[in-house]
Order: C-alpha cells, then sequence, then structure tokens
C-alpha cells in the first residue's frame, strides 16, 4: 500500500461570495476526515472581481475551490481555479488571485479539524423555555430519553457522509486531477467529448495511479538508434485521448518549461544512469536557446511543445490556439529535424476547441498524474520525500527546469531504479 500524503481539508466548497461594506466576504464549506466546518474568508477586492467575473449563476451548481494555486513566473501572477458542476457536468474556471488570497488557501489546506465548536455546522436543537428545576430523579429519565434520539442523528449524520461520498466518487482525489463527472467506466476521454474545461494541473500527492486501460500499450519499433536501452521504452500516444498515466510497471519522468540553462546538465544526468525522459518546451525559450533543444534532441531525449508563451489557452480564440501552437512547433522542428507530435497544454488545462486543434496539427496530448510541485519546493529533499511517499508505479511525473530539481534528480533515479521500474517516453 503506498504511503500517501493526507490532506486535512479534503475539499472546499464555496457557499456564497458578496460584497461587504469595507471588505469582501467568501463563505467556504470544508469537508474533513473528520466533518463539515463553514469558514468566511476576507478576501481583496482584485481576487473577488477576478472570481465574480467568471463565476456566473451557480445556483443549480456546487462551485468546489482548488486548493493548489500556481505562480505563473511568466505573467508574474498568481492562478487558482474552481470547478462548477452538477449531475451531468463540469467546468474547470481559471481565476487570476492575489498572494493573500493564496496564503489564505494554504492555511486551510494544512489546517486540521478546528476544536472550536463555534465555526463547527451541527444541528440547530431549539432552546427550551426556561423552566422549575426538576428533582434529580427526573433529569435522569430526561437524559435516558434523549439519548436514543441523540444516537440516532448521529446515524442518520453518518449515512448522510456516506451518501455524500458516494456521490461523488472524486472527493479523495485532487480537484483538478483527470476528473471526468460524466464517464465513470471510461477514463480515457474522447476528443470530441472532453468536458468543456478538462485539466490536469496542480496534482496533489494524494493522487494514485491508476492505468488508463487495462491493456498495456505496445512499444513502438523505433528505427531511430538512441532508444534501444533496455530499460527504456518508448511508448505511441493515442491522439484519440489525453494521456495521464502508464501501466502498473511503468514510470515516466517529464520536464516543462524548458529549454533553459538547466537542459544540458538535465540531459547528462539522464544519460549518466541511462534513461531518458520527454522534455516540453515553451517556443519563446527555445527560440533564445536553440542549441539546448538540439543537444536534448541529440541525445535522444523526446521533444515536444508546451506552447509558445505558457498562456492558458482554453481563453485563446481557435484563431490564437492555431499560431499559439504552430509557431511553438516551427521553431523546434527547425532544431531537431523531425516533426513534433507531443503536446502538454499550460496548467494542464484543454478544452474541446484546443483540443480540436492540437489534432489538426498532428499533436497528442500528454498530461500528468504526479506532481511534486517542485516549483515551490525550498529544498531538493522535499521533492525527494515526495517520491519517497508516493507510489511511483504507473507515474508520468512533472517536473520543471530548475536548479533545485536538477540537485534532487540523481536521488530520485536512484529511488525509481531500485523499484525496478521500466521507465517510458512518449511519440
Amino acid at each position: 500500500m503506498p504511503l500517501l500524503e493526507q490532506d486535512s481539508a479534503l475539499m472546499i466548497e464555496l457557499l456564497a461570495l458578496e460584497p461587504m461594506q469595507d471588505s469582501y466576504q467568501m463563505e467556504v464549506g470544508l469537508t474533513h476526515s473528520g466533518g463539515f466546518t463553514r469558514k468566511v474568508l476576507l478576501i481583496d477586492e482584485y481576487t473577488y472581481l477576478q472570481v465574480n467575473s467568471i463565476l456566473g449563476s451557480y445556483q443549480e451548481h456546487r462551485v468546489r475551490l482548488s486548493i493548489y494555486p500556481k505562480w505563473d513566473p511568466f505573467r508574474r501572477k498568481y492562478f487558482s481555479s474552481l470547478t462548477k458542476m452538477n449531475r451531468t457536468c463540469s467546468e474547470t474556471l481559471y481565476f487570476a488571485c492575489s498572494e493573500d488570497f493564496v496564503s489564505q488557501l494554504l492555511e486551510l489546506k494544512q489546517q486540521t479539524m478546528p476544536s472550536d465548536e463555534a465555526n463547527t455546522v451541527q444541528a440547530v436543537v431549539p432552546v427550551p423555555e426556561p423552566e422549575q428545576p426538576q428533582p434529580p430523579k427526573r433529569r435522569a429519565s430526561a437524559f435516558r430519553v434523549t439519548r436514543p434520539i441523540v444516537t440516532r442523528c448521529m446515524l442518520f449524520s453518518l449515512l448522510f457522509v456516506l451518501f455524500f461520498l458516494r456521490m461523488d466518487d472524486t472527493l479523495l482525489n485532487s480537484a483538478e486531477a483527470h476528473e471526468d463527472f460524466t464517464s465513470p467506466v471510461d477514463s480515457s476521454v474522447p476528443v470530441p467529448y472532453v468536458p468543456v474545461v478538462h485539466t490536469a494541473s496542480f496534482q496533489s500527492a494524494q493522487a494514485e495511479a491508476v492505468p488508463e486501460t487495462e491493456q498495456e500499450p505496445a512499444p513502438v519499433q523505433s528505427a531511430e538508434p538512441e532508444v534501444q536501452n533496455p530499460t527504456v521504452e518508448e511508448m505511441e500516444l493515442d491522439g484519440s485521448r489525453y494521456e495521464y498515466s502508464l501501466p502498473k510497471g511503468y514510470v515516466a519522468l517529464s520536464f516543462d518549461d524548458g529549454p533553459s540553462k538547466y537542459t544540458k546538465e538535465i540531459v547528462d544526468i539522464l544519460m549518466a544512469y541511462g534513461i531518458a525522459a520527454n522534455f516540453l518546451f515553451i517556443g519563446q525559450n527555445a527560440q533564445q536557446h536553440p542549441e539546448a533543444v538540439q543537444y536534448a534532441n541529440a541525445h535522444g531525449m523526446p521533444v515536444g511543445s508546451h506552447s509558445w508563451d505558457h498562456s492558458d489557452m482554453t481563453k485563446n480564440s481557435s484563431g490564437e490556439n492555431h499560431n499559439n501552437l504552430l509557431r511553438s512547433v516551427q521553431v523546434l522542428e527547425q532544431n531537431i529535424g523531425r516533426p513534433v507530435t507531443v503536446f502538454r497544454p499550460p496548467y494542464g488545462a484543454i478544452n474541446g476547441s484546443l483540443a480540436a486543434e492540437a489534432v489538426k496539427q498532428n499533436l497528442k496530448v500528454l498530461l500528468w498524474n504526479r506532481d511534486p510541485e517542485d516549483w515551490k519546493a525550498q529544498t531538493s529533499e522535499q521533492i525527494i520525500q515526495y517520491f519517497y511517499h508516493t507510489d511511483p508505479s504507473g507515474g508520468i511525473y512533472l517536473l520543471h527546469e530548475k536548479a533545485i530539481t536538477v540537485k534532487a534528480l540523481p536521488a530520485i533515479i536512484e529511488y525509481l531504479k531500485k523499484k525496478q521500474l521500466k521507465f517510458a517516453i512518449f511519440k
């Protein structure tokens, strides 16, 4: 059984959003392992306007707030997301937010079930009118009558919680990772039937690898000489769905947001251990560091597109996405001398329009199911500990080209090799 990190606040639901006289108020419900609690957050005007602009009417929806905000180094802003859902569909929407709002979310994520009963939702019990003191025997009798009623209330509450968990079987998973509220049986997502916004971003350590299919993907017989390592297997992506995970016994490393000054060092470490990984490059960065793109390709590392500018492409028009993908692919192909076939959308955010454009440009979508959040780690040990406390079998890991990740990489590879896993790369 893998050791998984546990968040005491398993889900944050938006209950109300309203302006006050001197502030803005967001009421949320926290579903814990121990119960349900209401909290009121005082948020800034900037965050309020951002959330209010995308929220619209939500009386017939449940609205779940992500507890995994992310810093965008290109636009120098924090972003978070919310998911509107009803019984038939879901829609994930992104919004910019303030650092103060991010701090409040992280506090909610880290706190345990509060002991302050004033904040805890309890059954509303009518307060009796003052009455004359009763003899001790009479009070004891009242207590005996009341106790079975309390017991029934507790049992009813337990049944309600179990019913709620049954209705929302994704409660214990990250709100943004591979959710499909319309197709619980088939975990693959056909491109024509994707939700309005389907994301795999901000995956928490709670997520557990689940193979997208019971049938193991067949290895591709590549004519290229660099994929001859028995510990590395090249797999061809299925263009009709988004790839989130691998069969058991496999693991994959992938690096986003390059190329950078760390690309060559990362490639050298991978080569020293006899493995390979996918590199998802941003077009603008590739234009500035063409030698890094060429170096990765020359050493057998599959190169894919991570868009031209790392923008949220679900907010773009079809024409903008066409140009964005085309520019990125063109600059990469100029440096590797062969077609680019793999695409990872920024933030893992993708909708039907973007998926259709990717298909037109012969790009297959690669997402992930393991996110160590190395972009915000303070030490390399924090990144390494994530690997130690998650089951790596079947995992596609999301990493970034950062100095702290480079430092952690040898220990990560050694740990994965001890698990006797085969490393996968995608085309």
